[in-house]
């Protein structure tokens, strides 16, 4: 397997993921109804205890939910990793494998499916230690820099985490490589491709807030809190098939699909 050196455009990877999420509609609406259940059921069972947590953290506090919260936050952390997983392996399944590769509503899971949730575990796992193994060399400097290094760390970790996209999706399709082969097609479009994923999220997040904010005045969120939560697993899973698409589409470009 040969690497493609030509470099990925990111406008071509953002304006293919939204106009196929605009074109595939019905079936993202389909391959999307299981994980926004879930998702939304996560946010009924912890959605308190994720805000008091995260209002703690934005005031300087603790650096962890209170023990009252941790297995509810831990319960919501577990949902949102399965549905993550399950939203892009089938969204990736459909794209490259084309439509019986992701039948029904996506619960026809097999084996490519406990493979891509298995090693976007492990990978999340390296990750996090890396981070933590960074955090602690870099907490004997001043906090400046300290918190100049952090941010650093945690580009470089992505950008190189970012290497192993086909061998993720290569997982989920069922067409498997090796890391090394993974970190060797890859080469000179992982800039364009964590670009990417980060951009494509600004229309989510930007569009998920200013309707929170009218949702907020005319008193909908106050009313029907669990509508507004719903609302917001639409956009959450909206946002994750987008990403999924970003994906498939820099996997056909740097390795090809297999018919």
């Amino acid at each position: 397997m040969q690497p493609r050196r030509q470099s990925i455009p990111i406008i071509l990877l953002l304006r293919t993921a939204f106009q196929i999420l605009w074109q595939q509609r019905d079936d993202a609406l389909r391959l999307g109804l299981v994980p926004t259940l879930m998702t939304f059921g996560g946010f009924i069972y912890a959605g308190s205890a994720l805000d008091a947590f995260l209002t703690t953290m934005e005031s300087g506090g603790m650096q962890g939910p209170p023990p009252a919260d941790a297995p509810r936050v831990m319960v919501l952390s577990v949902i949102v990793v399965l549905a993550i997983c399950l939203t892009t392996a089938n969204w990736l399944r459909f794209l490259l494998l084309g439509p019986m590769g992701a039948v029904g509503i996506g619960l026809g899971i097999g084996r490519p499916h406990f493979r891509f949730l298995a090693s976007t575990v492990a990978l999340g796992f390296v990750m996090m230690v890396a981070l933590m193994v960074c955090g602690l060399v870099l907490s004997m400097m001043p906090p400046a820099l300290a918190l100049l290094g952090n941010f650093a760390a945690f580009a470089a970790i992505m950008l190189a985490l970012t290497r192993f996209v086909p061998f993720l999706v290569g997982q989920a399709i069922g067409q498997h490589m090796t890391l090394a082969q993974s970190w060797n097609v890859s080469r000179g479009n992982v800039m364009a491709i964590a670009l990417s994923l980060v951009l494509a999220q600004l229309p989510f997040i930007i569009g998920l807030t200013v309707l929170q904010q009218i949702l907020n005045l005319v008193g909908f969120s106050a009313v029907a809190p669990a509508g507004t939560l719903f609302i917001a697993s639409v956009v959450q899973v909206a946002d994750w098939i987008c990403q999924a698409g970003i994906l498939a589409a820099a996997y056909r470009h740097m390795v090809g699909v297999r018919v």
